[in-house]
């Protein structure tokens, strides 16, 4: 589980909320209308997402009459066996904040300290993740653009979601080295 919290101020519908997630399946039911987009796309936001469905500009996606949203997720960056994912933070839980303003400034700060977008997606490629695999996150237009790939397209873009394209790649190496005897 990489995300344990999901905290989101000033963005879209919400003032302030608070999601804790469970490891396993954590399923966000309500009404339409309730927010429940909204909070995958606060989780799209936080991971590095430049662009959304909903808005051209991440400032739209501002609450109307603030200047100001913020989007924190809470990482669990616990050892797993004698490591942490992150190794130079020796703690269990990272805080990872995306900063929007109205006037279209934008911000990432890792542990309260300001992290450059290259920075955010080298942290999560430690955690096993790529922000721009359209099947770490999902939404509702993009099953259509998903069904369109290529097999081939569709094939890496699942290796890569669930892990599997670092073996990929050991595979190919094996094969060449193979093929040079």
């Amino acid at each position: 589980m990489l995300i344990q919290e999901l905290i989101v101020e000033n963005f879209m519908s919400y003032e302030y909320a608070r999601v804790p997630f469970k490891k396993g399946v954590n399923i966000i039911g309500g009404p339409n209308g309730a927010g429940k987009s909204s909070l995958l796309l606060a989780i799209s936001v936080g991971l590095g997402q430049t662009s959304t469905e909903r808005s051209r500009k991440l400032s739209d996606l501002i609450r109307w009459g603030q200047d100001q949203g913020r989007v924190t997720l809470i990482l669990d960056n616990s050892r797993r066996g004698n490591r942490r994912p992150e190794p130079r933070h020796n703690k269990d839980q990272l805080f990872l904040t995306r900063f929007l303003r109205r006037d279209g400034k934008y911000w990432f700060e890792l542990e309260n300290r300001v992290a450059s977008k290259q920075d955010v997606e080298r942290l999560l490629g430690k955690f096993g993740v790529d922000p721009d695999n359209m099947l770490i996150i999902m939404h509702q237009n993009m099953v259509e653009q998903f069904s369109v790939q290529s097999n081939i397209d569709k094939l890496r873009m699942v290796e890569d979601a669930v892990g599997l394209e670092p073996f990929r790649e050991n595979v190919l190496q094996a094969k060449r080295s193979l093929h040079v005897f």
